[in-house]
């Protein structure tokens, strides 16, 4: 069984060595479009590839943020040259899959007319301000998920179709295209179980990268979609609030990290969200922190 993993990345030179080199061990493959980064991301991930890891690099310096479409093109590409599944990732996902011939008999069950999807687990960051080049650590988390969303791992399901797209966010499929409508024809997704394989999601790093984050994205998002601001709202919002009362404290970072992906109106306190331990053993030191520098404006 090939499992191949598709990402496109912008901005993430401080955990996209990490993000290579760790899911690089459950997967044969990665397929990465670099959109428009501007501090050292394209330049880590060719060293990378100088090493010989197994990457796959093109660049797009278009200024929309075309995620969807980009996505499902790196899928069918992967499927084409062989994969037996497509995991669906974003540079701040990491992959935990304790055993892959497990992950592979549980991928063998799901029935041919079924793609699969793994839990989205919120992990919290170390720090307000996590320094460049300091090793990523994944050790607390949210106990219970409210957002609802899940990741997709693609399967010749999805080959097979062939209107089948990636949906906003890597967090479904439409396999009738684009256009499904979803209450008429639900999208139904074989669910893994998290003890098989599940994501570690660190969206939150620094105050400083939240900030950047969820600007460039809104900005890139309606340039794509200007009448359309319902999809994305957490970064609608989080734009917003940034714009209005600045660098938030550490209580308000803290319940950021906590509801990431959340609409405002249903985060909860950060006191009163259960955090447990589950830490993920993930690669240290970075070897090209060097390449890393702060983004263009």
């Amino acid at each position: 069984m090939a499992l191949h993993g598709v990402t496109m990345v912008r901005n993430e030179a401080d955990v996209i060595e990490t993000f290579v080199r760790h899911n690089l061990r459950s997967l044969d493959r990665i397929l990465v479009v670099d959109h428009c980064s501007s501090d050292g991301t394209r330049e880590i991930l060719h060293a990378l590839k100088a090493e010989g890891l197994a990457l796959d690099i093109a660049l797009d310096d278009e200024e929309g943020h075309r995620q969807a479409e980009t996505i499902t093109r790196l899928a069918r590409r992967a499927f084409a040259e062989g994969a037996t599944a497509v995991f669906a990732l974003d540079a701040d996902e990491f992959l935990k899959m304790p055993s892959r011939a497990a992950f592979e008999r549980w991928r063998a069950s799901v029935p041919p007319p079924y793609c699969a999807a793994v839990e989205w687990q919120t992990y919290l960051p170390q720090s307000l301000d996590h320094a460049v080049g300091a090793p990523v650590e994944l050790n607390w988390r949210r106990a219970e998920e409210v957002h609802g969303l899940h990741k997709v791992v693609l399967t010749r399901a999805f080959a097979a179709a062939p209107a089948a797209t990636v949906g906003p966010g890597n967090h479904t499929v439409l396999m009738d295209g684009p256009d499904q409508d979803l209450e008429a024809h639900p999208v139904a997704l074989a669910l893994c179980p998290a003890t098989v394989a599940a994501l570690a999601h660190l969206p939150v790093r620094s105050v400083a990268q939240i900030m950047r984050k969820v600007k460039t994205g809104w900005v890139a998002h309606m340039k794509m979609n200007p009448a359309d601001a319902t999809l994305n709202v957490h970064w609608r919002e989080l734009v917003a609030e940034f714009a209005a009362h600045g660098r938030p404290d550490v209580e308000r970072y803290r319940t950021l990290a906590l509801n990431y992906g959340i609409p405002m109106a249903r985060w909860q306190p950060s006191t009163a969200v259960r955090i447990v331990s589950d830490p993920v053993p993930l690669v240290a030191p970075n070897r090209y922190n060097a390449l890393v520098r702060a983004p263009a404006a």
